[in-house]
């Protein structure tokens, strides 16, 4: 009878091992996977952060070459800034289907990849 409890003790003693193993590697998995996720995110903010230099500056560019050909610079940049605002206005309307999605599916594709 003795050696039985023993041999209980040692399993249950040894499941709970095993459970604890367990907490630990899915704490880990879900590190990792947490981790790449905003890596990945980081790497393509400063991908768009760039890209929005750029842009600025090539704005400032193609303002100021418009408004010397026609005449005053300011036109350029009027023109500039109005196109802009429909750009900004197309984004504002199709966010979810451009911006929303593809951004939550990033973050579930790179959270659920094995």
């Amino acid at each position: 009878m003795q050696s039985t409890i023993k041999h209980l003790e040692a399993i249950v003693s040894k499941a709970g091992d095993v459970a604890e193993t367990k907490v630990e590697l899915w704490k880990l998995r879900a590190t990792g996977k947490i981790s790449e996720a905003v890596s990945s995110m980081i790497s393509k903010i400063a991908l768009v952060l760039l890209a929005g230099v750029a842009l600025i500056i090539l704005s400032f560019g193609v303002a100021y070459w418009l408004g010397t050909e026609l005449g005053n610079v300011y036109y350029g940049f009027f023109i500039v800034g109005g196109f802009y605002a429909l750009a900004g206005l197309f984004v504002f309307l199709f966010r979810k289907s451009w911006i929303n999605g593809p951004v939550s599916n990033l973050i579930i594709d790179k959270i659920m990849k094995e």
